[in-house]
C-alpha cells in the first residue's frame, strides 16, 4: 500500500516524564502524532489518510488567505492557483502536499529529530527560488520545530511560515479542554476571510487571556499583539480538568497565531471538537498588505521556531 501522506519519521525518547514518541509525514512535513506515554496530544490519522483541515503541515511562502490568489510584484499582478473555491482564495502556500526529502537524523540519549526540506520552485505567481527546511527535534522539554529559508534567487524573495498543528489531550473530549491564549488584538476579516482590520479582544468573546472551554465558542480567527515572557516566548495553552496539557510555544519570529476550533472535525468515529493552534509569522494576505511580510534577501538564510511542551493527565 502506497502512503498518502509518504514515509513516515518515528522519533522517540525516554524522558524523566515518560517516553515521548512523535510522528512525522514526508508529504507536508506534517505533524502526525505526539505522544508521552499512553497519552496523544494531537490530532492523528492514518498513514493512508490524508490530513483533514491541513492538519499538521507546514505553511510557506505564505499563511492563511491570499486574497483572490493575487498578489502585485514590481508593477505586476502575479496569480496563483485558487484552493478555497467558495472564498475564491490561494490557501496555505504551497508546500501542502510537497514530498519532503530527508537531509539529518539524530537519534541519542538527549535528542530524537529529523530534518526535512523542501524546494520551492520558481513559478509565474512566485517566481523565487527558496530552499526550506523543517526540523521536529524532541528533547526533555517537549517538541522543538526550527523553520529554515535560504533565498537563492537573484532577487528578495518575500516569505512567511507557519506550523497547523492540532492538539487534543486524549481521554478528554477537546471541547471540555480550556483554551487559553495571550493576545491582546483579533484580525478582523470580510466574508472571505480576508483581514480588513484589528480590534482589542478586551470585553469580547475573543479574550483568551484568562481560558474559555472549547466548546462555548466557535474561532477561526488569527490573533496578534500577543504578550511575551522574559524570554520573547508566547504561550498558548490547552488544558484538562484532569491536569493534562498542550503549552504551544513560539519564538519572537512568530508574532501571530490563529486559533480554529471546528465541532466538525473528520474522524473515523465520526465528526468532532478539535482545536487548532498555528503559530505564523505574518498574517493572512501579507503579500498584498506587506504587514510583517519576511523579504529574504539573495543566499541570505533565515530561522525560527516554536513548540510544543505537554503534561499528563493526573492518575
Amino acid at each position: 500500500m502506497i502512503s498518502a501522506c509518504g514515509q513516515q519519521f518515528t522519533l522517540a525518547l525516554d524522558t524523566p516524564n515518560g517516553r515521548l514518541t512523535a510522528m512525522i509525514a514526508q508529504v507536508g512535513a506534517g505533524l502526525r502524532s505526539l505522544k508521552l506515554g499512553e497519552t496523544e496530544f494531537v490530532e492523528s490519522c492514518e498513514p493512508d489518510e490524508i490530513a483533514p483541515y491541513c492538519a499538521g503541515i507546514v505553511m510557506s511562502p505564505w499563511v492563511n488567505r491570499l486574497d483572490g490568489g493575487k498578489w502585485t510584484y514590481k508593477g505586476q499582478e502575479l496569480e496563483v492557483p485558487i484552493t478555497i473555491h467558495d472564498q475564491q482564495n490561494a490557501n496555505h502556500g504551497l508546500l501542502e502536499f510537497a514530498e519532503y526529502r530527508l537531509i539529518d537524523r539524530t537519534d541519542n540519549a538527549t535528542e530524537s529529530s529529523v530534518t526535512l526540506a523542501a524546494t520551492i520552485q520558481p513559478r509565474r505567481g512566485y517566481p523565487f527560488l527558496v530552499e526550506t527546511t523543517v526540523k521536529y527535534a524532541l528533547s526533555a522539554d517537549g517538541l522543538t520545530v526550527t523553520h529554515g529559508a535560504e533565498n537563492k534567487s537573484v532577487d528578495a524573495a518575500p516569505y512567511a511560515v507557519g506550523g497547523h498543528p492540532y492538539l487534543r489531550v486524549s481521554g478528554t473530549p477537546t471541547e471540555e479542554l480550556v483554551l487559553k491564549a495571550p493576545a491582546a488584538s483579533v484580525i478582523d476579516v470580510d466574508a472571505r476571510q480576508i483581514p480588513i482590520g484589528r480590534s482589542s479582544v478586551a470585553g469580547t468573546k475573543f479574550d483568551l487571556r484568562q481560558g474559555q472551554r472549547v466548546g462555548d465558542n466557535f474561532f477561526d480567527h488569527n490573533f496578534g499583539d500577543l504578550e511575551r515572557e522574559a524570554d520573547g516566548m508566547a504561550h498558548t495553552y490547552l488544558t484538562a480538568p484532569n491536569g493534562g496539557q498542550v503549552d504551544v510555544w513560539q519564538d519572537e519570529a512568530f508574532k501571530y497565531v490563529v486559533l480554529f476550533t471546528p465541532d466538525f472535525y473528520p474522524t473515523r468515529a465520526g465528526k468532532v471538537w478539535a482545536a487548532a493552534i498555528e503559530p505564523q509569522t505574518s498574517a493572512a494576505n501579507s503579500f498584498n498588505t506587506g504587514e510583517d511580510l519576511i523579504w529574504l534577501e539573495q543566499g541570505k538564510t533565515w530561522s525560527a521556531s516554536w513548540g510544543i511542551k505537554v503534561r499528563q493527565p493526573q492518575a
